[in-house]
């Protein structure tokens, strides 16, 4: 039996060994973190006199994420209890809404649109038409260009309230700095898929219990080795095989797969000095990385918002930074009180420090929702959470030059963005073309 090195127990990580274990193979998984899930897990958050279990950032997910869902009821994960399934749905406080019923696809759409409260007929129709005009391009640019170029002569309305937040939600970053394919890619799974591909999908439970946490058990029982607060050091290839060095020793393995962010895949492809990898590690160091934070706020039990989660309106410069909002007492009665609230391209957000960030957030909930001031609040900020994913991105492939090196996670090339389905997808693909390259030699 061969022996597979998986550096990395993020999602990304996590799904490629449990792929890896399936088809047979003996995985060694390593994370310098005491614990598995990367940008994704459970931390213990204290909010006033209370500590809660919530996850390191908040997450959307929606029925298009095939393969996260995929995995996680492949480890005995009940998705219905793990997730709350809603319609698709772009809703705000002042009473926007766009709800796209269950229909065939792209009628769903087309009858949100009509029902649109809050949306000029103007923007409606530029809306229809334009996702028309992407079906009929089959999704696809001839040549990617930004985000925002995809919008130019909407009608403000719509950009503001519906394109723009997509591409916050599903690339994190802004439409000036995302590749237009790659939003189209999620458009068209979603937007444009089967019956629910559309849906929203809202973590009840914290994302390890929701996943890490039943990965990891099966992991364990499938013979695999786990290795924690182990930070890989070192590769070197020698006589056909990898050496693995970290902090818990040396272990030789058959192959490697580098389940990283991209910095920190290109630090370690260096330690190999091979000339081999010099366009790879080249193109991981040139990713940019953009940070997301999330806010926490702790009101009284009795608090509720009229739905699990709504959009907000956010304008940096008034002092309005909140993307989303999520009632975290309604996913999970443990967490009765406490909102969420996510704000992606994070930095003008961050500058001024996260207690000023805190108190801008609660003032934007009590204006637009009219909430009392919170007990205690927190701010959870992943500085470098996710990848910028510029048109024209060049990310290196899942094999890598030399033999039996392959490369998943973030830094993978790959037709999503840097989200959890990425990831998952990500791993998984690394996983096949280990197997696939196994069996043939």
């Amino acid at each position: 039996m061969k022996r597979v090195a998986v550096v990395g127990a993020g999602w990304s990580g996590l799904a490629c060994a449990l792929e890896l274990a399936h088809r047979g193979q003996a995985v060694a998984l390593f994370d310098a973190a005491p614990q598995a899930g990367g940008r994704a897990r459970a931390v213990g958050i204290r909010l006033g006199d209370r500590e809660f279990m919530l996850d390191n950032g908040q997450h959307l997910l929606i029925g298009a994420y095939t393969e996260t869902l995929r995995a996680m009821a492949a480890v005995g994960v009940h998705i219905d209890r793990a997730l709350l399934r809603l319609p698709f749905e772009i809703r705000y406080p002042d009473g926007f809404l766009l709800r796209a019923p269950r229909l065939p696809a792209p009628l769903h759409l087309a009858a949100g649109l009509l029902s649109a409260a809050g949306l000029s007929w103007t923007g409606r129709r530029h809306a229809l038409a334009s996702v028309m005009r992407w079906r009929r391009q089959h999704w696809r640019l001839t040549d990617d260009v930004p985000a925002s170029t995809l919008f130019a002569g909407a009608p403000d309305d719509i950009v503001r309230r519906v394109w723009r937040p997509l591409c916050l939600a599903a690339l994190n970053v802004e439409p000036s700095d995302a590749s237009g394919q790659i939003l189209l890619n999620v458009l068209r799974d979603s937007l444009a898929g089967g019956a629910h591909s559309a849906d929203l999908l809202i973590p009840r439970l914290d994302l390890t219990r929701a996943f890490v946490a039943a990965a990891l058990e099966r992991l364990l029982a499938s013979g695999a080795e786990l290795r924690l607060r182990s930070a890989v050091q070192g590769l070197a290839r020698s006589d056909g095989r990898w050496r693995i060095d970290s902090r818990g020793g040396a272990l030789a393995v058959d192959s490697v797969v580098l389940a990283l962010p991209p910095d920190r895949a290109a630090q370690l492809l260096v330690t190999g000095q091979r000339h081999e990898l010099a366009t790879t590690v080249e193109a991981l160091q040139s990713i940019a990385m953009a940070p997301i934070a999330t806010v926490y706020l702790r009101y009284p039990p009795t608090v509720r918002l009229p739905w699990p989660a709504c959009a907000l309106l956010d304008d940096a410069a008034g002092g309005r930074h909140g993307q989303w909002v999520f009632d975290r007492g309604q996913l999970d009665e443990e967490n009765a009180g406490v909102l969420s609230v996510v704000i992606s391209a994070a930095q003008s957000a961050l500058s001024a420090g996260t207690k000023p960030l805190e108190a801008q957030i609660a003032a934007q909930l009590r204006t637009d929702l009219g909430l009392p001031a919170p007990l205690a609040s927190t701010t959870v900020a992943e500085r470098r959470a996710t990848i910028v994913p510029v048109p024209g991105l060049k990310r290196p492939p899942t094999r890598l030059a030399l033999p039996s090196l392959y490369l998943a996670g973030d830094a993978a090339a790959g037709d999503y963005p840097s989200t959890i389905e990425g990831s998952v997808r990500a791993g998984v693909a690394a996983a096949r073309a280990l197997h696939a390259d196994t069996r043939v030699g």
